[in-house]
């Protein structure tokens, strides 16, 4: 199970990444398009243990880790800020839960599981390790803009050199 923060933490280190912004509304969105898929834990437990919810499509990693849910929520969060981040925030979900015991991600259609088990104490520290890594390198080079070529002469004279 990869926590709720590390899916924010990794989908903020690829925005940052793929966008650049200085704007809020790409970081804004892909949070929240990374944290909603597990929305199924508070909303659906509760109807599947008082019996009015039964089945695979209702549990943790069903209905909300579809890809039909994915592009409703891209829909939905485009209204608030670029559509791409909203993907980037669900997709990196749905990636890391497909590796950490799997997801129904054709569901309702096809409620079979996809996605392999690794180590989830070794998953969430790897993947926090690399997301803030690259969140404050990305931060980072967004502050002093490290791809900006700086164009340097020698110093032809020794009062040159000591300036």
């Amino acid at each position: 199970m990869v926590a709720t923060g590390v899916h924010i933490l990794i989908s903020l280190a690829l925005v940052v990444l793929l966008f650049r912004s200085e704007r809020a509304e790409p970081y804004l969105v892909t949070a929240l398009a990374a944290a909603v898929p597990d929305i199924d834990t508070f909303v659906f437990r509760p109807l599947i243990e008082l019996g009015y919810l039964e089945g695979a499509l209702w549990m943790h990693r069903g209905l909300t880790h579809s890809l039909l849910a994915g592009i409703a929520l891209t829909i939905l969060l485009a209204a608030f800020g670029p559509w791409r981040a909203a993907a980037i925030g669900f997709g990196s979900h749905i990636l890391l839960d497909s590796l950490s015991g799997g997801v129904r991600p054709f569901a309702p259609f096809d409620l079979a599981l996809y996605g392999v088990s690794v180590d989830w104490l070794l998953l969430n520290m790897l993947i926090s390790i690399i997301a803030v890594s690259v969140t404050l390198g990305g931060l980072l080079g967004m502050k002093y803009d490290f791809g900006r070529q700086v164009v340097s002469h020698p110093p032809e004279t020794l009062s040159e050199r000591f300036r």
